[in-house]
């Protein structure tokens, strides 16, 4: 905007949206190191009463939190977080800790609260697991409120209600506590060097509909309070000298809720009249609302192992997994609902197993299939929540048509079972795959025979296909969507569902790529299932190209393909000669 170069800073969609304005940067208030002090023997006594008090205190004042909440279905989860760190306050393991700090090293009270949070911090950002990394804010904001209490100082977050204009706030970290607490009138967007797509930031966000994108790493530290930015909460960037035309085309909105006032329908239908089934992603149950704000045609793909997360739980149990089946299923009824089945192992969650290669091991419907009990519980669930609207089975990690038979007479024995318990289902649930191996694309035509549909999970079958192990740095350049073996198998893929009339669906990541959009219209598919944030812009992508504009694209991409120019790929997708 005002001539100087224009620095893009890369992030995490946590809620979608866009909005360019001023930031204002808060950070975790800083303490003298003072407070932090040794102590004699006869002070030890004083310390400890002191600790007991701050830590009385900080349970009440959670708890006032909690009740002062509305009595709405979407603070539930907030609710759950705050909960859960009454807990953590609670538990007389970290309490001993403390404790143990004030009478063994002879720490103040406040000295001995920042170690032990530290070293529980450092432990939790230094697992492979992610939902566990992302929950260390737990730690910081009891660690914040025990201390407040212990200085008997309560930090400020009130200061946003004098704010004249709307702002963007940037901030390292911001604690659940904060965000709760905090006026938040005035604030059209949220970026934080910190968090992951399944941190609590990402939860607040969503609860609150506050466009936001988290994990930027360096951004705070490298701009200015008050600097005009533009946040944009769809592709996941901050952008500091934001252009012209980026303020004026994408200016201050929301894609999910600014189509709400428009009474016209909502459908993806191409130039030429062509209409494609435009679905979404659901990572977790109590996004159903922003699914209908957003008028999808259902949902393509629950990734069931997000409850993992829920319930912080390995065991989820069947009743709590009925309960967010059904959910599903009432609100988005009567659009299809797509539930995969538990898919863990490889880069998702650990089986517990120790594995040299877990990418080519025990996952997805392998281990379901080992762990037959398990398995039925949550077959059992999904039917018995299929009574309640449209839901399908989808199986993740097929490579053969025996995994489909033994989960088909699975199946039917939970059939059997509740209807003998006399439990509604539906008796007629369709069951499809993943095709995201290298051996289901090439027996699809067989599959075709025992499934009713079919979903093309392109992050695994392009690192399959490739041999690319996506995750390493080493051969990430060969994790290539472009490659021509890939371009056919998706070609083939189309061309065998077409031939034997099955429903076919992409669901990966490749699906939410406004990049591949066309590509994929013109590779023939009529049903991508999205990431929500991605939702409105796919829509218009659709809307304002025809079937022969998109033939053009892949033979255009294919050709280069073949001779592997992908910087003529690349340079292609962004011109404008599509006619």
């Amino acid at each position: 905007m005002n001539g100087t170069k224009r620095i893009t800073y890369q992030g995490i969609v946590a809620f979608p949206g866009r909005f360019y304005g001023r930031c204002v940067k808060i950070g975790t208030k800083r303490r003298h190191l003072a407070h932090g002090a040794y102590i004699h023997e006869s002070q030890k006594p004083e310390e400890l009463s002191k600790l007991s008090k701050a830590l009385d205190s900080s349970k009440v004042e959670l708890k006032s939190i909690i009740t002062k909440l509305k009595a709405r279905e979407e603070d539930k989860e907030l609710k759950e977080i705050l909960e859960t760190q009454v807990t953590i306050t609670d538990d007389p393991g970290l309490q001993d800790s403390f404790r143990s700090r004030i009478k063994e090293y002879n720490e103040n009270a406040f000295l001995a609260v920042q170690n032990t949070i530290n070293e529980l911090t450092d432990k939790f950002t230094r697992l492979d697991n992610p939902f566990f990394r992302e929950r260390s804010d737990h730690f910081q904001d009891i660690s914040n409120r025990i201390l407040e209490n212990l200085l008997d100082k309560k930090e400020e977050v009130s200061f946003l209600a004098d704010q004249s204009e709307d702002v963007i706030l940037v901030a390292r970290q911001i604690t659940p506590s904060q965000m709760i607490l905090m006026d938040k009138s005035r604030i059209r967007g949220i970026a934080t060097d910190l968090g992951g797509k399944t941190g609590h930031m990402a939860i607040l966000a969503r609860n609150y509909g506050i466009p936001t994108v988290v994990g930027l790493r360096e951004f705070y530290r490298n701009v200015n309070d008050l600097e005009y930015v533009f946040l944009d909460a769809d592709t996941g960037q901050m952008v500091r000298n934001p252009t012209i035309e980026e303020v004026k085309y994408y200016g201050a909105s929301s894609p999910l809720f600014g189509e709400e006032k428009s009474s016209k329908p909502k459908k993806a239908i191409t130039k030429d009249g062509i209409r494609i089934r435009l679905k979404c992603n659901l990572e977790s149950d109590t996004d159903c609302d922003i699914a209908k704000k957003a008028d999808v045609d259902g949902v393509g793909l629950f990734r069931s192992e997000s409850l993992f997360l829920k319930y912080q739980d390995k065991n989820v149990s069947g009743e709590e997994q009925f309960l967010a089946y059904k959910r599903i299923a009432e609100e988005m009824d009567p659009n299809p609902v797509y539930i995969r089945t538990f898919d863990i192992g490889a880069d998702k969650f650990s089986t517990g197993e120790f594995e040299e290669n877990p990418f080519l091991g025990n996952r997805g419907i392998r281990y379901s299939l080992q762990n037959v009990d398990w398995f039925k519980e949550q077959l059992n669930s999904i039917l018995r929540a299929s009574a309640y609207g449209n839901l399908s089975i989808l199986l993740p990690m097929v490579t053969s048509v025996a995994e489909i038979r033994k989960t088909k007479a699975i199946l039917e024995e939970c059939k059997r079972e509740l209807s003998a318990k006399k439990e509604k289902f539906n008796k007629k649930i369709k069951l499809g795959v993943m095709v995201e191996t290298p051996s289901a694309v090439s027996s699809m035509d067989v599959l075709a025979k025992e499934v009713d549909f079919f979903s093309v999970g392109t992050n695994d079958l392009l690192q399959y296909l490739m041999a690319v192990d996506r995750n390493n740095a080493n051969v990430s350049n060969l994790y290539n969507p472009f490659h021509i073996s890939f371009l056919r198998a998706l070609s083939q893929i189309v061309e065998t569902a077409w031939k034997y009339e099955k429903p076919l669906s992409i669901c990966g990541e490749l699906a939410s790529d406004t990049n591949f959009t066309i590509l994929l219209l013109g590779l023939g598919f009529r049903e991508l299932s999205v990431a929500l944030p991605f939702v409105s812009s796919i829509r218009k992508i659709l809307g304002s190209v025809g079937l022969k504009q998109a033939n053009f694209l892949l033979k255009k991409i294919m050709d280069l393909s073949e001779e592997e120019d992908y910087e003529a790929i690349e340079a292609f997708l962004f011109s404008k000669h599509l006619e």
